[in-house]
């Protein structure tokens, strides 16, 4: 905390750098618009780094973008993995993890943070929330696979006004843990059996980008699918 003043200037240093070397290469059309956009990219990194300051008397940042099993590595972290992490089940797992950081007061309990750019729409007691919150449980579970420790936290980080700054923290206890496995196995035989029907939740379609491909009447066609046959997808939507 004692060095956010000098974090602050470095960040406000090199944002206007980068924002300068844009403004050149794309030619903004409307200079207003420009300025109030780089402004409010300024004003969320602000908020993220007083965030930051926060914690670091628990946590210090160890990884930025730690990837595994992907072949750009271009902006990675120099630690990354070229090969998939295996997960317990013999799971092959690939991403990047936005932010790897340990305990200061025990290095090797760790937490991982996926950043969001939109809006929280989560509960407080979300763990994997129906298979559309994944990366906080199966990427801890991957860290772990992959630098050792313990991985004891995971979260979702809004970090931007319009998410309102909001993180939510999931621990990577007991029941986490459970829910992964059974988040994995749902898919695992939905793969195996080729059995993977266009069935959206209610009122998913509204905020569905691919709304152009499918059509508005998808919810509808689900009702003329047999119960029973999507029974798994039912039980992977009602976990937490």
């Amino acid at each position: 905390r004692e060095r956010l003043e000098t974090a602050l200037r470095v960040l406000a240093d090199t944002l206007d750098a980068v924002a300068r070397a844009l403004e050149e290469e794309l030619a903004p059309a409307i200079d207003r618009v420009w300025k109030d956009e780089v402004e409010a990219i300024h004003q969320d990194l602000r908020e993220w780094v007083r965030d930051l300051a926060v914690d670091g008397a628990e946590w210090v940042p160890e990884r930025f973008e730690f990837a595994f099993g992907l072949e750009e590595t271009a902006g990675r972290d120099p630690r990354s993995l070229p090969e998939p992490v295996v997960l317990e089940g013999g799971y092959l797992l690939r991403g990047s993890v936005d932010l790897v950081e340990r305990r200061v007061d025990d290095p090797r309990k760790r937490r991982v943070t996926d950043h969001k750019t939109g809006r929280n729409r989560l509960t407080d007691r979300v763990i994997v929330d129906g298979g559309r919150a994944l990366q906080p449980v199966l990427y801890g579970l991957a860290v772990e696979q992959a630098c050792g420790g313990e991985v004891v936290e995971g979260r979702l980080s809004f970090c931007t006004a319009e998410g309102g700054h909001a993180v939510v923290r999931i621990p990577l206890d007991r029941a986490a843990r459970d829910h992964a496995r059974e988040v994995l196995r749902i898919v695992d035989e939905a793969v195996a059996t080729g059995f993977l029907p266009a069935a959206p939740a209610s009122k998913a379609c509204q905020w569905c980008e691919f709304v152009p491909v499918c059509g508005l009447a998808e919810e509808r066609r689900v009702g003329r699918k047999p119960a029973d046959a999507l029974a798994a997808l039912d039980r992977l939507r009602a976990l937490p």
